[in-house]
């Protein structure tokens, strides 16, 4: 697969052959193009957000996912959010939030680092972090409406048809957010981006639904 002048320059980047001041200067010297804005921002803000800048976000997305468990949801799992029975003490939400973070983030990590020699941690946090944001969109969806379905069985009621179709739509923006980070963190492409993706998802959310089984 053919590799582009832009996707070189970033690529030294990362493995610290150039320094980030000097990168950019090449990047506008070769493609000069005004930063994204709205909607492609929201489908692809790691081109713009250097990694610390991303966990950062990550770390605010993780906090705001604790405050919505408040709301009587749970993440409990990978790409999971449920409503629960009741609200969940705060070392549980907090211990979930480790799970479906930090935990897949270093999973997705050492599988770079075991195809390149050099890729940073805190990309992958940053990553990982902020592509939840969806997901936690979702959440506050759900713990407001509530969609339970009613005591006689389940039923297909308006909330729950309204939430089905949010939860796909933010489940979608998750993975798309997923994969252009890991692909921009990690520098793969073809195959290894692909299987490498799509196996590390499954694996998280195995990972992360035994990790918390112990928690109910």
């Amino acid at each position: 697969m053919r590799i582009t002048p832009d996707e070189r320059v970033r690529a030294l980047v990362r493995d610290h052959v150039i320094e980030p001041a000097e990168g950019e200067r090449l990047l506008a010297t070769m493609s000069p193009r005004p930063p994204r804005t709205g909607w492609r921002l929201a489908l692809d803000p790691f081109e713009r957000f250097g990694g610390e800048v991303a966990a950062v976000a990550g770390l605010a997305v993780a906090a705001l996912s604790v405050v919505i468990t408040r709301l009587g949801v749970r993440f409990d799992g990978f790409l999971d959010l449920h409503m629960a029975p009741e609200v969940v003490p705060i070392t549980t939400a907090l211990l979930e939030q480790v799970v479906v973070w930090p935990l897949p983030a270093l999973l997705f990590w050492a599988y770079a680092r075991l195809l390149r020699c050099r890729v940073r941690f805190v990309d992958f946090l940053g990553v990982t972090g902020l592509s939840r944001a969806p997901l936690a969109l979702a959440a506050v969806v759900l713990g407001l409406l509530a969609p339970a379905p009613p005591a006689g069985g389940p039923a297909l009621t308006p909330a729950v048809a309204a939430f089905a179709v949010l939860a796909a739509l933010c489940l979608a923006w998750f993975l798309t957010l997923l994969t252009r980070g890991f692909k921009n963190a990690s520098g793969l492409r073809g195959a290894p981006l692909i299987a490498g993706l799509i196996g590390l998802v499954l694996v998280a959310e195995i990972v992360s639904k035994v990790a918390l089984a112990p928690l109910g």
